[in-house]
C-alpha cells in the first residue's frame, strides 16, 4: 500500500504530519481538531430512475479517523449513507449489508412480476 506524508496545521496541536493512505481522496484542510482528521476513499453509489427522474440512493465509501478517541475509528471501515446518516460497517457489517440488499433486490422483482400482472390486464 503506498502512502504519502500530509501535514495539517491543527487549530489544537499546530502541524501535524502522517501517513496518508493511497486510497484517500479528501484534500485535508487545516484549522480544525486534531482528532477530526480523516481519510475519505472515492464515494460509490447506486442511481436510479424513476419517473421523477435520477436519484441516488446509496452511498458508500472508506473512511479513517487516525486520530479519533474511539479507536475503532482509526482504522480503516466503510461508511454507508443509510437514512441520511452516514452508518459505520466493519467487513462483516458490510457483507451482511450485501446479503439484505440481495435479498431486498428479490422482493422487488417479486413486486415488479405483481405489477406485471396487475397491470397486464388493465391495458
Amino acid at each position: 500500500m503506498t502512502r504519502r506524508r500530509v501535514t495539517v496545521v491543527t487549530c489544537d496541536h499546530g502541524p501535524v504530519t502522517f501517513d496518508e493512505p493511497d486510497w484517500c481522496a479528501t484534500p485535508h484542510e487545516h484549522g480544525g481538531a486534531k482528532v477530526d482528521v480523516f481519510h475519505d476513499g472515492p464515494e460509490i453509489g447506486l442511481s436510479v430512475q424513476s419517473r421523477q427522474g435520477r436519484s441516488r440512493i446509496l452511498q458508500a465509501a472508506l473512511t479513517q479517523f487516525p486520530f479519533a478517541s474511539d479507536p475503532a475509528r482509526r482504522v480503516p471501515y466503510v461508511t454507508v449513507l443509510v437514512d441520511g446518516t452516514w452508518q459505520g460497517f466493519d467487513s462483516a457489517g458490510l457483507r451482511e449489508l450485501a446479503e439484505g440488499l440481495v435479498g431486498y433486490a428479490g422482493r422487488l422483482r417479486d413486486l415488479a412480476a405483481e405489477l406485471d400482472r396487475i397491470t397486464a390486464g388493465a391495458g
